[in-house]
């Protein structure tokens, strides 16, 4: 499947867009990846193109890095979260499937984000309510794409995507305190490594 007929089916055609990706071969996960990591280009260059008067912060204060992890991490621990809960009340979907799908939903941002910040350039701050709402529009398209692809990739009802989408927020919480339990813990341990090395070098 091209990038560009991607583009459009999961704008246009999400249902049968997220029902048909379920069947493409290891194409998507490719895709995918690369959807992600062009969604992170595109935060960066918004921000930086963003008008003076709608910016929040210097270009200078723009790290590329913080941007990809404020976008990778909620994607991937999204998925895993999402896949974990929905294995234990039967959903269909695969791993695979699931993260790829999160990835699609990221395409109105991808496709909206750059025309909206080079609207910033030509609109004065007393029209930010027309930024505002074309940036609250673009979210909210994400987020629906998000439930419309949990609902097809585990074949859902209505209700049990919402109930199941709360238990997956739930679950990233806990996987990102697990992951800085575990950060914590091998900081400490690689500290009294370096520290006992110091100690023994200093004593021999």
């Amino acid at each position: 499947m091209k990038p560009l007929r991607m583009a459009r089916d999961v704008m246009l055609h999400p249902l049968e867009f997220f029902y048909d990706i379920q069947f493409v071969g290891r194409s998507k996960v490719v895709a995918a990846i690369a959807l992600v990591l062009l969604t992170v280009a595109v935060r960066v260059l918004s921000l930086t193109i963003t008008g003076f008067s709608y910016q929040t912060r210097e270009p200078y204060q723009i790290s590329v890095v913080l941007q990809a992890v404020w976008i990778i991490v909620p994607w991937l621990t999204w998925a895993v979260a999402n896949w974990g809960v929905s294995t234990i009340v039967d959903g269909e979907g695969k791993f695979v499937d699931v993260l790829s799908g999160s990835a699609f939903a990221f395409i109105p941002y991808v496709v909206f984000m750059l025309p909206i910040a080079v609207l910033t350039n030509v609109l004065s701050l007393s029209e930010s309510m027309i930024v505002s709402g074309l940036t609250a529009a673009v979210y909210l398209w994400v987020v629906m794409l998000v439930l419309m692809k949990v609902k097809v990739v585990h074949d859902f009802e209505l209700g049990k995507v919402v109930w199941i989408s709360l238990l997956t927020i739930a679950g990233m919480f806990v996987v990102w305190f697990i992951g800085l339990l575990v950060f914590g813990l091998v900081n400490q341990a690689f500290s009294f490594v370096i520290g006992l090395y110091k100690e023994l070098s200093f004593r021999w």
